[in-house]
């Protein structure tokens, strides 16, 4: 029996080592960050308007049998995080449009869907070299072209803002699994990306991972991250509105 009982614990150590050196490590590389140019963390580039592009979601389901795509999931989750950005945009004092609105342009939906899909492929074609040396958006080194200000939405808009979501969801069966012998765990990453509306410019990239119930982003597992990095960037009034609510924590008693 005590033998027993010496097997059981010795298994439960290993366990238990195992997952946390897991999660160590998770923890470890999972860091939300941020990059921008510096003439927009110094405010000489204030920006006050933006100019949304279509949200991109790519969550994978990852079961017992292998993987397989959500795309209905993905839409929804896609919009959900694009709802939280707009959110807290508009919060830090900038003005929001879609890049499917025609505005006063008299552009055709036929027209405005050609020049989304044309920015969109440049950006797909950026974007990868972006996020693995997001320290040269200091440098200005990734641009979209200029043809971005063929949208209607770019003439008022100081930026344009691309947000990426992808996600790994992990069903019941398997996470017990990866706990017992290691495997998938359930994991995502969010990207929100700013270009300069007339020239196409990078200059922000915002990078965060929303923790493991990110299948329903609130402001728990994805806004305070957001406004924390929209702070450090400066962009809009983050910084000032983060200062008000250090200085009063209690939203009833601040003007």
């Amino acid at each position: 029996m005590n033998r027993r009982w010496l097997i059981l614990q010795v298994l439960a150590t290993a366990m238990f080592v195992c997952f946390s050196a897991q999660a160590a490590l998770a923890a470890l590389l999972q860091m939300d960050s941020s990059y921008t140019q510096p003439k927009v963390s110094s405010g000489k580039y204030p920006i006050h308007s933006a100019c949304m592009m279509p949200p991109q979601g790519q969550l994978t389901r990852i079961g017992m049998k292998g993987s397989e795509g959500m795309p209905k999931e993905s839409e929804v989750w896609a919009n959900q995080l694009k709802t939280i950005v707009e959110s807290h945009l508009k919060s830090d004092g900038i003005a929001i449009e879609s890049a499917t609105n025609a505005l006063s342009s008299g552009a055709s939906d036929s027209e405005i869907s050609g020049v989304i899909t044309q920015i969109g492929q440049k950006f797909d074609a950026v974007s990868p070299l972006m996020i693995k040396k997001p320290g040269l958006i200091a440098k200005s080194a990734y641009t979209l072209g200029d043809e971005v200000g063929v949208l209607p939405c770019s003439e008022k808009s100081d930026i344009l803002v691309f947000i990426q979501g992808e996600g790994q969801v992990v069903t019941d069966s398997r996470a017990s699994m990866s706990l017992l012998v290691g495997g998938p765990v359930q994991v995502a990453v969010i990207y929100i990306t700013m270009a300069d509306a007339k020239t196409g410019e990078i200059i922000g990239l915002i990078r965060i991972y929303p923790g493991s119930n990110f299948i329903h982003p609130d402001e728990y597992t994805f806004g305070q991250s957001l406004e924390d990095r929209l702070t450090k960037m400066n962009i809009g009034t983050a910084r000032k509105n983060a200062k008000a609510r250090e200085h009063c924590p209690s939203v009833v008693n601040c003007n």
